[in-house]
């Protein structure tokens, strides 16, 4: 039984440290060497991220899931579910307890190539073709 629930501020660097192994696990042609130092730097800067909303889906006590937003709720920083436990529903339950407690008029995301058929089931729609920054792959995505 997976609880879906917003993290509390002490536990945003399990946040930063499983989203980096997920990034590692998956996004691995989206990146360069550069491209991961700029992903690095992102998750391990702990100004960013505790200035992130993030909401957890764990498996009994383990952290197999996070989803994590700025402005508002309107843009996607982070959304990474552990491989294993990958089409099992969570990212959507993830997404779905987002919007019940945030709804937004529109969101942004910059997905992994991988992600994309996952935000396409979400509602994202692609809004420019793929981008490089920084050496990071992204696609840019938008949810009206």
């Amino acid at each position: 039984m997976t609880i879906i629930r917003r993290l509390e501020l002490p536990e945003y660097e399990n946040a930063a440290t499983l989203s980096l192994e997920v990034y590692l696990q998956c996004g691995k042609d989206d990146f360069d060497e550069q491209g991961l130092e700029s992903f690095k730097s992102f998750v391990n800067d702990k100004a960013v991220v505790n200035g992130l909303v993030i909401y957890g889906a764990f498996d009994e006590d383990n952290l197999v899931g996070v989803l994590a937003t700025k402005n508002h709720g309107e843009h996607i920083s982070l959304f990474f579910i552990k491989e294993e436990y990958h089409r099992k529903g969570i990212g959507r339950k993830l997404f779905d307890a987002l919007i019940a407690d945030n709804p937004v008029p529109g969101m942004t995301v910059n997905s992994s190539s991988y992600a994309v058929p996952f935000y396409r089931s979400l509602g994202f729609k692609e809004v420019k073709e793929p981008q490089v920054t920084n050496g990071l792959r992204y696609v840019p995505m938008k949810r009206e």
